[in-house]
């Protein structure tokens, strides 16, 4: 393998040590390789890896062998897309490091098809995939996170796992450069496309007509599993938020006691978090916990209540991102919640 040490000297070298993405393919045919990332390898030409640095505004790819691999090297981050890896990873097992400027990252490995395990380089905690665990034994030894000096250790994860060598003599070899246009976003992607809950309604029936007059239908849907799993379904306050809108003086008010109901559950989170224990788990049942979750959908609601006047023909504010932290845990609320996301998230895509 390749010091971990060495390749954080040859990423500063090259320019490549802010942003990049190195993605590898055991055994994968270059053109192939190149199709995958929605290149023409007909329209390939020679460049120095020297020089990829210099062209960060342009959607390029570097494309060579190394060892029983195919390696791309970009300034941007397409090797770290699932609709990228699963396509590469049915020619061979795939994996990627991706890094930004603003130190978010991914290590992804990809196997017949799937997403085996991606994780964050700087935080490890929470791994996903088909097998999140997956990395575990390619990266003993190796040190990731916040002290971790460069992301060389990411490259030496992605020689473990492919068989590549980023050495020197690979760096000075050749490289094709092929210009290419972002392969589209899969509608629903890994965990969710083969999900039974789409043949169920609602389900059904927003995948069918799937486009932007679902959205508010879409955001009404996710709040009401919110409020379940927050056990808010009976708040005084939560009919009021999504009745027909009052008139000005009674919305700010009632947008006010929706923020003090929030102050007032974080608050009391942050008391009940102070006397439990540091070994509960899992973190989602702690007590503290479900006081969070009310804090976060309580000042939703009052999002809510502020931007639903009489004359708004859009109805619900965009409030899912806001309610993601809200839905941690496990069980059918949960899934169903997650599955209202990923098809909100396409159907903002189609608007």
């Amino acid at each position: 393998m390749t010091p971990p040490e060495h390749l954080d000297r040859f990423l500063t070298d090259t320019g490549l040590g802010d942003a990049a993405t190195f993605t590898a393919v055991r055994g994968g045919d270059e053109d192939a390789v190149i199709r995958h990332f929605g290149g023409d390898p007909d329209t390939a030409r020679p460049m120095a890896l020297d020089d990829l640095s210099s062209h960060y505004d342009r959607d390029l790819v570097l494309v060579s062998r190394s060892g029983p691999a195919t390696v791309v090297v970009e300034n941007g981050y397409q090797g770290s897309r699932e609709e990228v890896l699963r396509p590469l990873s049915r020619l061979g097992r795939t994996a990627s490091a991706f890094w930004n400027v603003n130190a978010v990252s991914r290590l992804s490995l990809a196997e017949d098809g799937l997403i085996s395990s991606a994780l964050d380089m700087v935080v490890l905690d929470d791994p996903y995939g088909a097998r999140p665990d997956a990395w575990d034994p390619l990266l003993d030894g190796l040190a990731f996170g916040v002290e971790a000096p460069g992301w060389g250790e990411g490259l030496v994860a992605v020689e473990r796992a492919t068989g590549a060598r980023f050495d020197e003599a690979w760096a000075r070899g050749p490289h094709r450069a092929v210009e290419i246009t972002p392969v589209p976003e899969y509608v629903l992607g890994q965990g969710f496309d083969d999900s039974p809950l789409l043949g169920q309604e609602p389900f059904a029936g927003y995948l069918a007509e799937l486009g932007p007059a679902l959205l508010d239908r879409m955001r009404r849907h996710a709040l009401d599993l919110a409020l379940t799993h927050a056990g808010l379904r009976e708040h005084p306050l939560a009919p009021a938020a999504l009745a027909p809108p009052p008139p000005a003086r009674q919305r700010t008010r009632l947008r006010a006691e929706l923020t003090a109901a929030s102050d007032t559950a974080l608050a009391r989170s942050h008391a009940l978090r102070a006397e439990e224990a540091e070994d509960f788990a899992p973190e989602w049942e702690r007590p503290s916990h479900l006081a969070f979750r009310q804090a976060i959908v309580l000042d939703v609601l009052a999002r809510c209540a502020a931007a639903h006047s009489p004359t708004s023909t859009s109805g619900l504010p965009d409030i899912l991102s806001s309610l993601v932290t809200a839905m941690t845990g496990d069980g059918e609320r949960v899934e169903e919640f997650w599955m209202v996301d990923r098809l909100h998230r396409a159907a903002l895509r189609r608007a």
